[in-house]
């Protein structure tokens, strides 16, 4: 009726879907685009008074930078309350285990199962 492959693959999906915490992917990718978009320290920074301010500059760039995402994360979520960022996160990580787990089987079934057409 099932073959072993879908089965592994939604039993995959449904457990990555239910046990992943989205939150704290979607944290480390804002993360990743700042630090990516904000640029680092630079020329101008001989002094300690010039480093400290210039820190203070990036700080405030960056956690600007990241109210901006979060906020437009937001406004996402109320413009399309049925395809909510936090539910995206959910679906692609079950779609990676399921196609994890659908690979992994069929490479342990090969292991094991020999060609009869030869």
């Amino acid at each position: 009726m099932f073959s072993m492959d879908w089965l592994c693959g939604q039993i995959a999906f449904i457990y990555a879907f239910n046990k992943i915490k989205p939150a704290v992917i979607v944290d480390g990718i804002i993360a990743a685009v700042v630090d990516a978009v904000v640029p680092g320290r630079g020329a101008g920074e001989s002094t300690w008074f010039w480093r400290h301010l210039r820190s203070i500059e990036r700080d405030t760039d960056r956690i600007s930078r990241e109210l901006d995402m979060r906020a437009e994360l937001r406004r996402w979520d109320d413009e399309f309350p049925y395809f909510h960022h936090e539910l995206i996160v959910r679906y692609v990580a079950g779609f990676m285990a399921s196609a994890a787990a659908m690979f992994a089987w069929g490479q342990i079934r090969s292991l094991f199962v020999t060609n009869k057409r030869r």
